[in-house]
């Protein structure tokens, strides 16, 4: 009789746990996070390097690739880039993801600037935003003084957008774009002969020094 009462009681708390453990998760399925709260912030990363080009009328053109960490599709809607001192933005776009990515060009006008979707596939998670300046070497700030360059994207979705900071890719200890727009300053290109795109720089995502 006692060893009955000891399985009832036992089949009893049994039940109740897995009612609870069914409660709990259900409860965690009805308010799992969604949308934006439901992926990494940042959800997009520029892993450093880039690709830079001189004109011969003192513009300079870069190209960094972006990517999405992200385990769902979302939209790359803009993006925005703080050049330093001496750098005038003359246009921003982003490349979508495709072949154009692998040696795409950065000579002649850059596309209009339009959101471009990234997907969680290995070829399709990756854009390129491109951007050309016009330079004043006049005004370009000095090796160590601080640049102020700062890399922005807005990301979107379903109807729900967030803007989050790129961390600029350094040359040694220049952010991307002085360390570019410095060696046109110090060697331009001979008139009417634009310098060909350089390989990918090894740029990374460290911080410059102060």
């Amino acid at each position: 009789m006692l060893q009955s009462r000891r399985g009832v009681w036992l089949v009893g708390i049994l039940g109740l746990a897995a009612l609870i453990g069914l409660a709990a998760g259900g409860f965690y399925w009805l308010n799992r996070p969604a949308g934006l709260a439901a992926i990494p912030n940042p959800a997009v990363v520029a892993p450093g390097a880039f690709r830079a080009s001189i004109g011969d009328d003192n513009t300079i053109t870069v190209g960094l690739e972006v990517r999405s960490v992200a385990d769902a599709p979302l939209t790359l809607v803009r993006a925005q880039i703080t050049p330093p001192p001496g750098l005038t933005s003359e246009a921003v776009s982003i490349i979508p993801p495709g072949p154009e990515n692998e040696g795409f060009a950065l000579d002649g006008p850059l596309p209009p600037a339009k959101p471009v979707r990234l997907g969680i596939g290995d070829l399709d998670r990756t854009a390129i935003v491109a951007a050309r300046f016009t330079v004043d070497c006049k005004r370009l700030p000095a090796s160590d003084a601080p640049t102020g360059e700062q890399i922005f994207v807005t990301i979107q979705v379903g109807d729900a957008r967030r803007v989050e900071e790129l961390t600029p890719p350094v040359v040694g200890d220049l952010p991307w774009l002085t360390a570019t727009a410095q060696r046109l300053c110090n060697d331009p290109p001979p008139t009417g002969t634009p310098e060909p795109p350089d390989p990918p720089l090894p740029g990374t995502t460290q911080s410059p020094k102060p």
